[in-house]
């Protein structure tokens, strides 16, 4: 454990835990230092079980949470073993919390805010969008999914701007790509700032989107991890930066997961010609 994060184990108590889909979770737990400390894009690593098994943590985006009420909320999806354990958690249940970990967003500058997510990625901006009402600024969300049943939470979205719903099968919203309502909306109005968290594909077609458009935005980029503190070196990411081979790895855990888009490299190239810098990142 990097000595940075010392203090930051910590013991919680299971509020609710309830399905929102067939395999996707809503879970809320009484955590006030967590909930004191976190700040959105953020995450923790979560302790599924008591015991040994399983002896790895679980990543899990904050998706909420309320200092004054001392609670944190996580929406996560079963796909495994570690998380197929924790639909089984009980209200009145104590469960251990490693967090909160990362860097959050940046949200010092824009008066209107766009917020993009796909799938499970929509469960961090929930934090984000009642940040930035909480700020006074405007926030305009676009959310795509397969289907209805994963477009999660939309009514919070709803109640803090307008909101532009997708989905690959037409069950809610348009049948489109996320990207397709954020285009149309770019015709006619600004975006100060863009956040996004969502499957790879979509983060690259927005980022060639926002860098084309010059549009400052942030990627809260999806990998798996196994530490959560950068020690393990798995979730490892090449980011543009001022190198001769014009890149270097960092961490998502430890370095992210939030990164400005015009620094995300989606794949490493033989030759980049233009070499970038953090110069308006987070560093």
């Amino acid at each position: 454990m990097l000595r940075e994060n010392a203090g930051k184990l910590q013991v919680a108590s299971i509020v609710k835990n309830e399905p929102l889909a067939h395999d996707v979770y809503h879970i809320t737990l009484s955590a006030p230092k967590l909930a004191a400390d976190a700040r959105p894009g953020q995450f923790v690593m979560v302790k599924v079980a008591p015991g040994l098994e399983p002896a790895l943590r679980r990543p899990f985006s904050l998706h909420r949470f309320d200092g004054e009420a001392g609670q944190v909320e996580f929406i996560y999806q079963v796909v495994g073993r570690g998380t197929d354990i924790l639909t089984n958690r009980v209200a009145g249940e104590e469960i251990e919390l490693f967090g909160p970990l990362g860097n959050g967003f940046c949200l010092e500058k824009g008066s209107r805010i766009g917020l993009v997510g796909g799938g499970m990625g929509i469960a961090p901006l929930l934090a984000a969008a009642e940040e930035i009402s909480r700020l006074g600024r405007e926030v305009v969300t676009f959310l795509g999914a397969k289907t209805g049943d994963y477009l999660l939470t939309t009514k919070d979205f709803a109640a803090l701007g307008p909101l532009y719903l997708t989905t690959d099968d037409g069950s809610a919203g348009d049948k489109a790509l996320v990207t397709k309502p954020l285009l149309d909306y770019l015709e006619n109005k600004k975006l100060d700032l863009i956040l996004a968290c969502g499957p790879t594909p979509m983060l690259r077609a927005l980022s060639k989107l926002a860098n084309e458009g010059g549009i400052p935005t942030q990627l809260s980029l999806e990998e798996r991890m196994g530490c959560g503190t950068g020690v393990c070196l798995g979730c490892a990411t090449a980011i543009r930066a001022d190198t001769p081979e014009g890149y270097t790895y960092k961490r998502v855990c430890h370095d992210g997961p939030v990164f400005w888009a015009r620094d995300v490299l989606f794949s490493v190239p033989d030759k980049i010609t233009a070499k970038g810098g953090c110069d308006h990142g987070q560093g």
